[in-house]
């Protein structure tokens, strides 16, 4: 009797165990961008976000997220080819002066530029507006020939300043996302 009941112990314990992975699971809200055939881009949404739309367009490829709460900032997921860095694996492979002219050959942006890595050692440019009446943030990265940008734009279309908090949700977004190339 004492073997059935610790055997009926254990498996209760696994069946917990099993269960409450499966429950943690579920609380992760992956979404998924297949690039062209060439490769997925995967991440997990940023709590409180949901993935709207997904759009393609000649070369480009946009993810909207948005959110329910109107005082959040608006993300967008934009991944364009770029024939001129076709064989450039990631953005660590570029200078410095590599990377500011991947921004440069837009004379519309009026923005200040930093270059920070992720915590897996990914370089990502981050452009700011200066413009106080419209803030954004837009943070770029190379993969295989893809630009891949995230921006972020402040409350109400922008006319609401970013935070801090704000910022590091999208480089911890743009962190976490996982290139997996189509088999």
């Amino acid at each position: 009797m004492k073997k059935l009941s610790a055997l009926l112990l254990c498996l209760m314990l696994v069946l917990s165990c099993t269960f409450a992975v499966a429950e943690s699971a579920k609380k992760e809200d992956y979404t998924v961008v297949t690039v062209n055939g060439a490769f997925n881009i995967r991440g997990i949404t940023p709590e409180g976000y949901r993935l709207e739309d997904t759009q393609s367009m000649d070369t480009d490829i946009w993810a909207v997220f948005g959110s329910e709460d109107p005082s959040k900032p608006s993300f967008s997921l934009v991944i364009s080819f770029l024939e001129e860095y076709a064989n450039v694996e990631r953005l660590n492979d570029l200078s410095e002066a590599e990377m500011y002219a991947l921004v440069d050959d837009d004379p519309s942006l009026n923005e200040k530029i930093d270059i920070m890595e992720t915590d897996y050692g990914t370089k990502v440019m981050i452009l700011r507006s200066d413009d106080p009446s419209f803030d954004f943030a837009c943070f770029v990265t190379l993969y295989k020939g893809y630009e891949v940008g995230l921006n972020v734009f402040g409350a109400d279309n922008g006319t609401q300043p970013l935070t801090d908090a704000q910022i590091t949700q999208a480089m911890k977004f743009l962190s976490d996302l996982d290139f997996v190339p189509v088999e």
